[in-house]
Parts: C-alpha cells; sequence; structure tokens
C-alpha cells in the first residue's frame, strides 16, 4: 500500500496473495504424496459432513461475527469523534489482532492434542496436558497485559505519527481497551476445547458470547451513557462476561470429558 504506492488495491492484493501461497504450497504438497495425508476420490457422507458443519459453527460465527462488529465499531466512532475515530478504532482492532494471535495459534496448535488423549480415553495425560495449557494461558494473558499497558503506546505508533489526533484517541483507548487481553485467552482455549472434543453447541456460545452477542449489546448501550469511553470498555466487559460463562462450561463438563 505504500511502498508501491498502491492504495487499496494494493491492500486486496497483498491479502489476495497471502492467501495464494499457503494453498499453493498446500495443494504441491499434498499432490506429491510424501506425508501421511493425500488426496483421494471423495466418498460423500451426509451424516459426517453434517457432524463437521456443526462442529465448527463456533469458527463460522468468529468470522461473521467480525463484520458486524467492524461495521458498528467504525459506525459508533464516526458519529462521536468523525474519521480520526473510525482511524483510532481500526488501529486498535489491528493491535487486538496482533497480539491475540498468540492465543488462538497455541489453541488450534493443542486442539488435536486434546482431541486425539480424549478420543484414546487416556484420561491422565488429557488431565495433564489441560493444566499445562491453563498455566500457559494464564500467564500469557498476564504478558500481554502488561505488555500492552506499557509499551501500548508504541505500538500505537507503528499506525499513527506522535501527537496526531489518531495517536491521541488511539492511545487512550488501548489503556482501557488493553483489560480484555486478560480474559479473551480462555474463552478462545474453551472455545477450541470444546471443539476438540465435538461439542460445536458450547463452543459456539462462547465464540458467539465474545465476538457477536455481547459486544453489539454493549456497543449499542454504553456509548449513549460515556461517550467514546462506552467503545473502549464494550470488549473488556463481554470478554469479562464470557470468560465466567467459560469457566462455568469448563466446570460443568469436567466430569463427561475428564480433563480435570
Amino acid at each position: 500500500m505504500v511502498l508501491l504506492d498502491m492504495g487499496i488495491k494494493g491492500s486486496a492484493l497483498g491479502t489476495g496473495i497471502g492467501y495464494l501461497i499457503p494453498t499453493i504450497i498446500g495443494i504441491v504438497f499434498f499432490l506429491t504424496g510424501k506425508g501421511s495425508i493425500r488426496f483421494k476420490k471423495p466418498v460423500f457422507r451426509f451424516s459426517v459432513l453434517s457432524e463437521s458443519c456443526s462442529n465448527g459453527c463456533s469458527e463460522m460465527i468468529s468470522q461473521a461475527a467480525a463484520a458486524v462488529t467492524t461495521f458498528l465499531f467504525n459506525a459508533t466512532m464516526l458519529k462521536l469523534l468523525g474519521e480520526n475515530g473510525v482511524a483510532a478504532i481500526t488501529i486498535i482492532i489491528y493491535s487486538q489482532f496482533l497480539l491475540t494471535t498468540l492465543y488462538i495459534g497455541f489453541s488450534m496448535g493443542i486442539a488435536p492434542v486434546i482431541s486425539y488423549n480424549y478420543g484414546e480415553q487416556n484420561h491422565q495425560r488429557l488431565k495433564r496436558v489441560f493444566r499445562i495449557c491453563l498455566r500457559f494461558i494464564v500467564a500469557v494473558s498476564v504478558l500481554i497485559f502488561v505488555i500492552s499497558i506499557f509499551f501500548g503506546s508504541y505500538l500505537v505508533n507503528i499506525f499513527s505519527s506522535t501527537g496526531t489526533p489518531v495517536y491521541d484517541i488511539a492511545k487512550n483507548g488501548f489503556i482501557i481497551f488493553s483489560f480484555s487481553f486478560l480474559c479473551c485467552g480462555i474463552n478462545i482455549f474453551a472455545s477450541a476445547v470444546f471443539t476438540a472434543l465435538s461439542n460445536g453447541k458450547i463452543s459456539a456460545i462462547i465464540s458467539f458470547l465474545r465476538t457477536f452477542g455481547l459486544i453489539t449489546l454493549f456497543l449499542l448501550t454504553l456509548p449513549r451513557i460515556w461517550g467514546v469511553n462506552g467503545v473502549w470498555i464494550a470488549v473488556p466487559i463481554a470478554e469479562l462476561i464470557t470468560t465466567i460463562v467459560s469457566i462455568m462450561y469448563l466446570q460443568r463438563n469436567k466430569r463427561n470429558y475428564h480433563y480435570m
């Protein structure tokens, strides 16, 4: 966008290339047949397809919710602070994606391990893996929160120059927004755990609450009370309430799945 001076066209082209490269690499890898997984003539089994789709509802909800909530964020900030507000909330949303990548990557990576041990009925190993994961998530949550509090201004400075209205808005908002990092890790992990255990319903509920339901509710109400601060605090409150729900589900189902 900047170096080649291609603007929005460059953004679209870069996004397309970003998806295309791993697709080509994946196709080449599976076609060569060097790994244990390779392409095979498909056999249509509606029951398996239906179960897979229902179990993946949480991921579908997350993707669909991202578009709606981004629109609501932009519309609210445009009304409150104009174009500078939209630019500021865009910076924070991109920063959130950057900082939560570790949660998402870890949860996606550990999900097959949890699924395998549950399927093998190796409850002792499943409990050990689950405890390690919880400790990791809690430690990383605190670490990312501390980083965002003390170094959030440097992260904002990557997108906007110091002293500009956009920088000041984003910097002030980032301090409040940072509290969401204390809670989002456990929510992302809990959703991934229930997907790994083939409980798509609970996984979808957790994803719906944190990515759409609660955020939409708070974005439509809190800015009317607290103005711009209502926008910043919407996500932390949504994550906090979802964390309570996630812990409740984890406690309620520990005897069914034997991870605790």
